[in-house]
């Protein structure tokens, strides 16, 4: 099936690792969300001593959430490397400079090679801190709203993005990618 959406051969290989690397991402949130009681008490005698005594309570599933919040902004940058490179591609004032442009194209070609793989574990890994941060951790504030949206604005980018192999998706891809990241800006800065 995906090899009638995804005619480079190379890149299914890079989007079937990154999918192993997604489900690897679920299996071990799924073991640290059922487990989230054992961590705990598993945790060393000098932070639980450190929660006696007045300092705030650290959360572990908490942590992970946000750990796995990180990796994903960072994702979510490098996947959207690849607007720039367009814009200076086709930027009027480089056409002098041949030489600096091959340079930018193979950039771009390798950029648009990892776009996709990188963007199935960035995905993986803002799922598993929103469904942590939504359904474990829920606050009603700017931060978590903020998040919510962000999160909303996420799903219909991947579908639009499976779509653009086929042209079907008529640019959404793009200007969605745009509302995300300034969403998570938003969400970041907040």
């Amino acid at each position: 099936m995906i090899s009638n959406w995804i005619k480079n051969k190379s890149e299914r290989k890079l989007i079937y690792i990154a999918l192993a690397i997604s489900i690897i991402i679920f299996i071990i949130a799924g073991w640290k969300v059922s487990h989230r009681t054992e961590l705990l008490t598993n945790m060393g005698p000098q932070i639980q001593n450190g929660i006696q005594h007045g300092f705030p309570k650290i959360n572990p599933l908490k942590m992970y959430a946000k750990e796995k919040g990180s990796l994903g902004r960072i994702g979510v940058f490098a996947a959207f490397i690849l607007f720039p490179l367009y814009f200076l591609i086709r930027f009027k004032k480089l056409n002098d400079k041949k030489q600096f442009k091959k340079y930018l194209a193979k950039l771009l070609k390798w950029c648009k090679l990892v776009h996709v793989p990188i963007s199935l574990i960035t995905f993986a890994l803002i799922t598993v801190h929103s469904v942590i941060m939504t359904f474990f951790e829920w606050k009603t504030d700017a931060v978590y709203i903020s998040g919510v949206i962000t999160y909303l604005l996420l799903v219909p980018l991947g579908i639009f993005g499976f779509l653009r192999y086929k042209r079907k998706d008529k640019n959404w891809h793009y200007y969605l990618s745009f509302a995300v990241v300034i969403s998570m800006l938003i969400h970041t800065f907040v």
